[in-house]
């Protein structure tokens, strides 16, 4: 399978201090990354190369042979602190990045978020705002207006960092569901090793000298996983893999 998203020698510098360094990384389309490594690596930075809100100090970052250079629709990220604005009501925070899309009138707009938010399990809650809303509720708005331009890459750092065991597992399910439902190929951030077995096919580690050791999940896609000991056996052994880079 081609590469669909790819960093080729991708050095980041900021304030004289090289947070990333010669970084190389290949994404094949319709699949799911987890990315780890201990804190302050680059995890959080290298999404912010691939989403284009950052620009690499030396190298490329290309999807689909193209260079990234700004952010783009086709890039959806979802930021671990999700950027909603208190004064935007849940239908308005969603539609807001399709919003300006001239070639979209307002009521196939207001279809394609009524569609949206009942996707997402947020049917009644249209005109709450943040405030109004739990923290598993928030999560499930930032996922819709992520998703309302139909991204080809999906970044996400944290996902779930803030929620309780419940609410996380069910975000979780959410994600991969929406994720094989839209054949989107997703990279996310993640200091849980469960997550990252549960939803990655490839767990990527990123070490500090650049290198990326990539480790296939053959326990991706299984249903109920956590009811299987491999799932637990795939865990640490992945926990072993960083806790050796950390030492």
């Amino acid at each position: 399978m081609d590469s669909f998203v790819k960093m080729e020698q991708v050095t980041f510098t900021y304030d004289n201090n090289t947070i990333l360094n010669k970084i190389n990384l290949t994404l094949k389309k319709s699949k799911s990354y987890a990315l780890i490594g201990k804190s302050g690596v680059g995890k959080s930075t290298l999404l912010h190369l691939l989403a284009g809100l950052l620009i690499p100090t030396e190298g490329e970052v290309l999807i689909e042979g193209n260079r990234i250079q700004h952010p783009s629709k086709d890039i959806g990220f979802m930021f671990q602190d999700l950027g909603l604005f208190p004064w935007l009501k849940v239908c308005d925070a969603i539609s807001m990045p399709i919003k300006l899309d001239k070639r979209k009138s307002k009521q196939e707009i207001k279809e394609k978020v009524t569609a949206l938010i009942r996707e997402v399990g947020l049917s009644g809650m249209e005109h709450k705002y943040p405030a109004e809303l739990s923290g598993g509720q928030k999560q499930r708005v930032a996922l819709a207006r992520t998703l309302i331009t139909e991204p080809d890459l999906l970044l996400m750092d944290e996902p779930t960092s803030t929620l309780d065991e419940m609410t996380k597992e069910q975000i979780q399910q959410l994600i991969s569901e929406q994720v094989e439902k839209r054949q989107t190929t997703l990279l996310f951030v993640t200091h849980n090793i469960e997550e990252a077995v549960l939803l990655g096919e490839y767990i990527l580690l990123l070490r500090n000298n650049g290198d990326i050791e990539t480790i296939a999940n053959p326990l991706f896609g299984v249903d109920r996983a956590k009811e299987n000991l491999s799932f637990y056996k795939a865990c640490i052994d992945v926990r072993k893999r960083l806790a050796a880079v950390q030492e």
